[in-house]
């Protein structure tokens, strides 16, 4: 047994020295500052544009009309902005409404789940 343990560490330190060698500090360092540049060349793959949801939304919404009451004044274009402060809070509340009424797909081991009752489980 003690055998073909050592073996097998003798095989596997054998085995180290075809890994590949540790690039040069300068090459590190070139590629290194390539990096963002390469990552731009990209660009649609590269953007990561932050997910809105009417939550967001709805706390934009208010900041706007908050923002635009309080330093706005008497001015129509600030009348406009508290009006669409308005009409963007009620459309996300729309959007929160529609969503949390779609029923969701669950999933056991990537497959869809039939959640209807079958009747196995009731009582008699």
């Amino acid at each position: 047994m003690p055998d073909r343990i050592q073996r097998e560490v003798e095989e596997l330190l054998a085995g180290l020295d075809g890994f590949p060698l540790r690039k040069p500090l300068s090459r590190r360092l070139r590629d290194g500052a390539a990096a963002p540049f390469r990552a731009a060349r990209q660009w649609p793959g590269s953007l990561h544009l932050p997910s809105l949801n009417a939550g967001h939304l709805l706390l934009a919404s208010i900041i706007i009309i908050v923002i635009a009451y309080v330093a706005g004044g008497d001015s129509s274009l600030w009348t406009f902005i508290i009006a669409g402060g308005i009409f963007l809070f009620i459309a996300a509340f729309v959007l929160s409404l529609r969503r949390q009424s779609r029923p969701s797909q669950k999933y056991w081991r990537d497959r869809p789940m039939d959640t209807r009752d079958s009747g196995r489980h009731r009582r008699r």
